[in-house]
């Protein structure tokens, strides 16, 4: 099979501290074990922590792929030991630890979505990261509930674009901040229309928008140092889920803001669950979330797709900041 690897450890890059791009190369085809599905992957999206795990900061966990891939759309080719539901040509999503970026991808059965018939495989192979991602922090660990106010940072990207579509779809009012004010104009398409600029006056702009109260609930891509500004945006007891880290790795907090105001800081990643737990989250998310992409109510946000070969160039844009929505490869 055809796979994104790691930039050849012989070349010596570009002169510039930047890493050799990824390249495209050749990998026996993998195997279903008990439990698992193969699918022939027809598109797969990148995600930030496929930068991490190619700059050497981010590995799979054991047991798991080394390609780089969390999420992809095909078909299933090969059906394991164990596995019932499934068929083989049933167009599927998956949602991986690894692997998604090739031709083919062994798949746990339990992380496997059905592609309703009006998506493309390029808008699946957008979809169970992000919609993941979404459902477990807005849900899982956001315990967000109808009527609740929601700000998701970062919500011009392929997790944020989605995760304001659900946390409507949910009940709760979405504020939607970003840096870029053009970008996050695209939003209203989408039908999310409370749109704020993240930059030192969001604290002040969600008071005036809550009537002094707070949200209820950040859904926080960023982190670094807009963390502050995103506690801020809390009313008293608020919570803040923290998945992302777009503005840097560190943060200097008034602890005792933190404490006075009760506020409840929630870290969370995705990727090193366990496929127990992974597959309960599929679950409940596929329930929820299908019959709406069926009906149009939700649907991934694509930015642009590139085919395997140009997979250097696709990494290059997401390096340089991504665009509104996901970058995708395609396989054929």
């Amino acid at each position: 099979m055809k796979a994104v690897l790691p930039a050849d450890p012989t070349h010596a890059g570009n002169g510039a501290g930047l890493r050799p791009a990824p390249r495209v190369g050749e990998l026996p085809d993998p195997v279903a074990r008990a439990g698992e599905v193969v699918v022939a992957v027809h598109a797969a999206g990148l995600n930030r922590a496929d930068l991490l795990q190619l700059a050497g900061h981010y590995p799979p966990p054991p047991g798991e792929s080394d390609v780089p891939g969390l999420e992809c759309a095909g078909q299933i080719a090969i059906v394991g030991e164990g596995v019932d539901r499934w068929q083989v040509g049933m167009r599927v999503m998956a949602l991986l630890a690894g692997g998604g970026q090739a031709t083919r991808v062994a798949a746990p059965a339990g992380q496997l979505l059905p592609l309703p018939e009006n998506l493309s495989f390029v808008e699946g192979g957008a979809l169970p990261e992000a919609g993941l991602t979404a459902w477990t922090n807005l849900v899982a660990e956001g315990g967000l509930v109808t009527g609740e106010v929601v700000l998701i940072t970062g919500a011009t990207g392929g997790m944020g674009t989605f995760a304001a579509q659900l946390a409507q779809e949910l009940g709760a009012r979405v504020i939607a901040a970003a840096r870029d004010a053009g970008r996050l104009e695209l939003l209203r398409s989408l039908g999310i229309t409370e749109l704020l600029t993240d930059d030192d006056e969001l604290p002040a702009r969600v008071r005036d928008a809550t009537g002094g109260r707070g949200v209820d609930l950040v859904f926080d891509l960023v982190g670094g140092d807009r963390l502050p500004a995103h506690l801020a945006a809390l009313k008293k007891g608020g919570r803040l889920v923290l998945m992302g880290m777009l503005a840097g790795h560190t943060a200097e907090l008034d602890l005792e803001a933190l404490l006075r105001r009760r506020l409840r800081i929630i870290g969370s990643v995705l990727r090193a669950r366990s496929r127990d737990e992974k597959a309960r989250l599929v679950a409940g998310f596929g329930a929820f979330a299908v019959p709406r992409l069926r009906a149009g109510r939700l649907r991934p946000v694509v930015d642009r797709v590139l085919p395997l070969e140009d997979a250097a160039l696709a990494y290059a844009a997401l390096a340089n900041g991504g665009g509104f929505g996901k970058i995708v490869l395609t396989m054929t």
